[in-house]
């Protein structure tokens, strides 16, 4: 039974298409979870997850990065199956399936094995606004990425960038993130208000200092 699916968000391009994914085949997302690891920019800007449990319609609940945190969440929530926007690392499948197996909780992960080239084309063709809010030009990202929504040219580079092996595609090991500002599946886009770009040696950061829900245009 998959009657109650908890999809892990960290509000980036993956997780959101993932989530994407999963109403796509008709799968009962009943909640979203952040989990408190990974990139300092999602980390710093973990209140957008509010703003998309708001856009989507589905109440969100933020829980530590320790492994026991997040079992006893999915146990506390009755959960029968976590979605997550693992694509094209075995890695991190083994992550959640650590936490999962001991509590009898179904993993799907609708992306993984998908070009993510392919992947990013699709995103950009269904109207994802992927906007970067970090980058590590010391893994292959552009510094001029940081801040600005993915567009084609931006792919393109990426595209190139993966030809000379230079960079995940998907930035999947740091390369850089995202934040999913407007997609199929929200009833609102996020608006940027105000937010400061912040560099440490290699890493940029676009952090969000303000942010609202606004109507479609």
């Amino acid at each position: 039974m998959t009657n109650h699916v908890v999809v892990s968000l960290s509000g980036g391009k993956d997780s959101v298409y993932a989530l994407y994914s999963a109403l796509k085949e008709g799968l009962n997302v009943k909640h979203l979870m952040f989990i408190q690891t990974g990139g300092k920019a999602h980390l710093e800007n973990k209140r957008m997850i509010e703003l998309i449990s708001e856009a989507t319609g589905i109440p969100a609940i933020i829980v530590g990065k320790n492994p026991q945190d997040v079992g006893k969440a999915l146990k506390k929530l009755g959960a029968s199956m976590l979605v997550s926007g693992v694509t094209t690392t075995p890695e991190h499948l083994d992550y959640y399936k650590e936490i999962l197996d001991p509590i009898g909780v179904k993993q799907y992960a609708p992306l993984f094995g998908k070009d993510p080239i392919a992947g990013l084309n699709e995103m950009q063709h269904l109207g994802f606004k992927c906007l970067i809010i970090e980058v590590d030009t010391a893994l292959g990202a552009n510094k001029e990425w940081l801040g600005k929504i993915m567009d084609q040219n931006i792919i393109n580079e990426i595209k190139q960038r993966v030809s000379e092996k230079k960079i995940n595609p998907i930035g999947e090991w740091g390369e850089y993130h995202t934040l999913v500002v407007d997609c199929p599946i929200y009833k609102k886009q996020i608006t940027i208000e105000k937010a400061n770009t912040e560099w440490k040696n290699t890493k940029g950061y676009y952090l969000i200092k303000k942010a609202n829900l606004q109507l479609k245009t």
